[in-house]
């Protein structure tokens, strides 16, 4: 499968401090990728960037080789969900419609069928039974959930998560994995910012190893390797020197710091 992301030479700056320095990477389709790094390695500013939602200072990024207003449409966006208004009148039907927005002309309202994959979608992520709940009175799992079956309902083929797993238990966490791996398998890509080092070994098959400079991209076999974590962590590998023993199975704290 050809690329679906080409990053090249990607650098953005908040007040003339640069928070990404010369990306410059490729995601085939049909993975599983994890971005990995430190916080304020630039993790969700690289998501940004790649929606648009950041003027880069420098570079290009290039979406199933168009620039991303071109392609808008094959595309979903799970934000962290600290950044969302969770106060917002809504109901979880309302959010879930919302990821159909796009197929809709202005003031056109949504039909039957626009509720049913909405329902289904809600139905995906164990949702359903709360429709008409406020999206305010939910858990914070449960809101994650419910931004997961917006994203559902796009239909996309390249979906970007900001730590999608933040905030759920376990049990909503293997769901959600689940569901994830059966899109990769139907052919989508997932471009996932994830924190837990426990488990990313195990979740992603692509990893995107970051702080401020790209340190490594590739399969997870070249990338999730003693050296490269160290070099991602620098200063911060006390947390995490025992990786090598944990590749073979010893515990790695299950967040970095």
């Amino acid at each position: 499968m050809s690329d679906v992301l080409e990053i090249h030479d990607l650098t953005v700056a908040y007040d003339k401090k640069p928070v990404l320095w010369n990306v410059d990477f490729d995601i085939p389709g049909g993975k599983m990728v994890g971005i990995i790094g430190p916080n304020g390695a630039g993790k969700s500013t690289l998501i940004k960037s790649i929606m648009g939602l950041i003027e880069p200072d420098g570079g290009h990024v290039k979406i199933f080789d168009k620039d991303v207003e071109e392609v808008r449409d094959r595309i979903a966006y799970v934000p962290q969900r600290e950044t969302v208004d969770w106060d917002f009148p809504a109901s979880v039907m309302d959010v879930a419609l919302m990821g159909l927005y796009n197929n809709k002309r202005w003031f056109q309202r949504y039909t039957k069928a626009d509720k049913k994959i909405a329902e289904e979608c809600l139905d995906k992520v164990g949702m359903l039974s709360f429709a008409k709940r406020q999206i305010s009175q939910l858990s914070g799992g449960q809101q994650q959930r419910v931004f997961l079956a917006r994203a559902l309902a796009r239909n996309a083929d390249f979906y970007l998560m900001d730590e999608p797993f933040a905030g759920v238990d376990a049990s909503t966490e293997t769901s959600i994995l689940q569901l994830l791996e059966s899109m990769r398998d139907d052919g989508k890509t997932l471009l996932i910012v994830h924190h837990d080092l426990q488990t990313a070994n195990r979740y992603f098959d692509w990893f995107v190893l970051l702080n401020r400079r790209l340190i490594a991209c590739g399969p997870r076999e070249e990338v999730f390797t003693e050296e490269k974590i160290q070099e991602t962590y620098g200063a911060r590998i006390s947390l995490i020197e025992e990786l090598s023993q944990q590749l073979g199975q010893k515990k790695l704290p299950t967040r970095e710091y």
